[in-house]
């Protein structure tokens, strides 16, 4: 587990596509709806699309205080008859990403909890209450409602599913570093209240995917997963 300052780090939330305007955002502050398209403005605006590699074409996640990494795997033991050693074989990857900003909208809540507006889902043709944790379903600007194999999303070789959370280490520095998670999708949301200090909300990412790198540390990694990576 490695916990970073938010002022020591850039967080980028992008979805899974590298198609222009398919990004996920929010209708509205308050009476907002998630919805998919062109990206939004930076208060309304969830998660860019990979239509670039240079981190200049990104907005950061705002007013960041933390951001927690936890990376591991699910291995399975195996005892040999007469044989001391346990063979550690990996099943999938575990990685969790905690995101913690200073709240200021309901952008978050909204992404969790809902609703989606039924002009951005493809299988629905009234507004749905459940929010864009799943990200995109693979059908152009249409959000995902969780009910899909996540390999078949995309509907190809690579695969569209969740978010991607990059994480770029030495935020202006082309000799730093930028880990991506992909294919993630939101575990959890919470809010911590503070009567003396600042309201902060926590969102919590998972994936089954290995870490990705950019080649430098202004440049993203945009390379889809594909469908033999699940």
């Amino acid at each position: 587990m490695a916990y970073f300052l938010g002022r020591d780090v850039a967080v980028y939330i992008t979805t899974e596509s590298t198609t222009a305007d398919e990004s996920i955002n929010i209708t509205a502050v308050m009476t907002g709806k998630c919805t998919a398209g062109a990206a939004a403005a930076p208060g309304l605006l969830f998660a860019q699309d990979m239509d670039t590699t240079a981190t200049s074409s990104y907005t950061a996640v705002a007013d960041l205080t933390g951001v927690d990494v936890s990376i591991g795997a699910t291995d399975e033991d195996i005892t040999y008859i007469g044989q001391k050693g346990t063979a550690k074989v990996e099943i999938k990857k575990e990685m969790t990403v905690s995101l913690t900003r200073k709240k200021k909208n309901n952008l978050w809540d909204t992404i969790f909890n809902g609703p989606t507006d039924s002009g951005s889902l493809t299988d629905y043709s009234t507004d749905q209450s459940f929010g864009a944790r799943w990200g995109l379903d693979g059908s152009g600007a249409k959000i995902g409602d969780g009910l899909s194999n996540p390999k078949d999303v995309g509907g190809g070789t690579n695969v569209e599913y969740g978010y991607r959370i990059h994480v770029q280490l030495s935020p202006s520095a082309s000799a730093g570093e930028i880990m991506a998670f992909p294919n993630c999708t939101i575990n959890s949301y919470s809010t911590s209240l503070n009567v003396d200090g600042t309201t902060e909300e926590t969102m919590e990412f998972g994936t089954q995917q290995g870490v990705v790198y950019g080649d430098d540390g202004v440049t993203l990694n945009t390379t889809l997963s594909t469908a033999a990576d699940y």
